[in-house]
């Protein structure tokens, strides 16, 4: 049997296996999950099917966008994609203890390359179908085109996915293999990026500026759609490819197919040449540690002389949930590519011209910002936050001997935790709000719900994190996957929609006139008091039966 079948043998044992410990869970907490992605599907496939419907009553503008519209969707994934192929190839490339095990077996470096790659695509890129299937079938039942539509669109994605995760291992490879390990030539070539984005975004305002209302046009409304229409993006080659193949020009659409797969083809292959050559010294990088021969042995030491006046347990802890989360590169870099991207979004609203929008927009744009902030959040509370006391493994019974109790360790965590969003999430939506130059009751209810969604997310993280307990499992995403995790994440989601529906929907009766003026004001405070019961409950309850189920515990 070769190398090659070995792996692949072990993949399908893998595999096998998996299925079967699926066949060992409880019917109910399948069922759940099924039931859950089936409504989330549902729920994309409506929203997506709306809006559509919107676009096609704005007439001409409306019609330019839509058919531009599988270009957008392509830019938007494929650049989530390169970052999550990245991510991913991080965690499967340099920081899996199958590798080392591998190195020592009669391989080639670009057989484990390569089956660690088909690894990192299919990890990285499930959850594209999550979203494009829903995308694909609105758009076909919006335009009338029959379900062969799928299969084309599936056809082109193939490829597409293949040169993103391609692109992205690629990426971190270089990354990975030279990037500076001196702490000087690090802040200073982030401080160069940072006054390379502020040269940018400053020239950009400039020259938006001198046009004055008249750059007011349909690229600038719709961010990425001048990107999206380039002929060069692949992206385009993938929308354009579909629609050529729904029309039946065949020729085109073949031809498009032809140049997507072999520019996925190329890049692939760079990646398999290139990795032969730069992949041991760039994962023995990895393992050799830090360039600096007087890196100080305890990370960030002012931090622990600036928490001085909290108690010594209180500080213990939150020092070393800081250190643990700063010393995972895939913990941390995941918080920044999110919030980041919408930290620079945020940032170039007022490029877009989106501050010269009519009122009733600009609200609008604030509740959508405040779901997506808040979106982010419940992913990453539900990602860190949830397996932060099934980490602590068997040690935890340390800290149950302790003098500490198990109310003020868990209270110490859910206040780091819900600090750290609120913190976060408050300047994001800050920057929003002065962007969209909005009101002052917009901006306040804007604070208020990320406020309360912060609490809430790090309430219901830290407490069902209690209550389902693990302290045999050391994989943080199988601990997320499971049960708890999943009951954890769809409460956090139901708790945002029942927290941002409410003062949008108050929003939108007043700018569209169908509220009085005279009941605005009722309407709003009546709203503030739903939130703020809503908020103290989720906030108190998990708490509460986490510090008892814990309390219960022998340890």
């Amino acid at each position: 049997m070769s190398a090659s079948s070995a792996l692949v043998l072990k993949t399908r044992y893998h595999f096998g296996g998996l299925l079967r410990s699926l066949r060992s869970e409880s019917g109910f907490k399948c069922a759940f999950i099924l039931a859950f992605a089936l409504a989330m599907e549902a729920g994309l496939w409506a929203l997506f099917l709306d809006g559509f419907r919107f676009l096609d009553s704005l007439g001409g503008a409306g019609t330019v966008i839509i058919n531009r519209i599988f270009a957008l969707f392509y830019l938007s994934t494929g650049v989530l994609m390169v970052v999550s192929g990245a991510v991913t190839a991080y965690l499967t490339l340099f920081r899996s203890d199958e590798v080392p095990f591998l190195l020592t077996r009669p391989l080639r470096i670009s057989q484990i390359l390569g089956y660690k790659f088909m690894e990192t695509g299919v990890l990285s890129s499930w959850a594209f179908y999550f979203i494009v299937i829903p995308f694909v079938g609105a758009y076909a039942q919006h335009a009338g085109h029959t379900p062969v539509f799928g299969v084309w669109t599936l056809v082109f994605s193939l490829p597409f996915l293949l040169l993103c995760s391609s692109t992205g291992t690629l990426l971190l490879m270089i990354v990975v293999r030279w990037f500076p390990r001196r702490r000087l030539v690090r802040i200073a070539g982030f401080g160069l990026l940072i006054a390379s984005l502020i040269v940018v975004i400053a020239s950009s305002f400039r020259l938006r500026d001198a046009a004055g209302q008249a750059t007011f046009n349909l690229y600038s409304v719709v961010p990425g759609l001048r990107l999206a229409a380039h002929p060069l993006f692949p992206g385009r080659w993938v929308a354009d490819g579909i629609m050529a193949c729904a029309g039946g020009q065949w020729t085109r659409g073949a031809l498009l197919w032809a140049t997507l797969a072999s520019t996925a083809l190329m890049v692939t292959q760079s990646l398999e040449w290139f990795g032969k050559r730069v992949f041991f010294e760039a994962w023995q990088r990895v393992y050799g540690g830090s360039g600096d021969r007087n890196r100080q042995a305890v990370l960030l030491p002012w931090l622990h002389r600036a928490l001085s006046r909290f108690p010594s347990d209180t500080r213990a802890i939150l020092l070393k949930d800081l250190r643990v989360f700063l010393r995972d590169p895939p913990q941390w870099s995941q918080v920044l590519v999110f919030f980041g991207l919408l930290g620079v979004y945020f940032v170039n609203l007022r490029s877009f011209n989106y501050h010269v929008l009519p009122p009733s927009w600009r609200s609008m744009m604030i509740f959508l910002n405040v779901f997506s902030v808040s979106a982010v959040m419940c992913s990453l509370g539900a990602r860190f936050i949830y397996p932060q006391l099934s980490l602590e493994g068997q040690a935890l019974w340390i800290l149950g001997l302790s003098p500490m109790t198990m109310r003020r360790m868990v209270m110490t965590k859910f206040m780091a935790a819900a600090c750290s969003l609120v913190v976060i999430s408050a300047l994001l939506i800050t920057i929003s709000s002065v962007m969209l130059d909005t009101d002052p009751l917009t901006r306040l209810i804007g604070l208020v719900l990320v406020v309360a969604v912060s609490l809430a997310v790090g309430a219901l993280s830290t407490g069902l994190g209690a209550v389902f307990l693990d302290l045999n499992q050391r994989n943080p995403a199988a601990i997320v996957s499971g049960f708890g995790g999943t009951l954890n994440l769809v409460l956090s989601l139901a708790f945002m929609l029942a927290a941002i529906l409410p003062f949008g929907v108050v929003f939108h009766l007043r700018n569209t006139v169908q509220l009085p003026p005279g009941h605005f004001r009722t309407a709003v405070l009546a709203t503030l008091g739903w939130v703020g019961l809503l908020t103290a409950m989720a906030t108190a309850l998990p708490l509460w039966i986490g510090i008892g189920t814990l309390r219960r515990r022998d340890f």
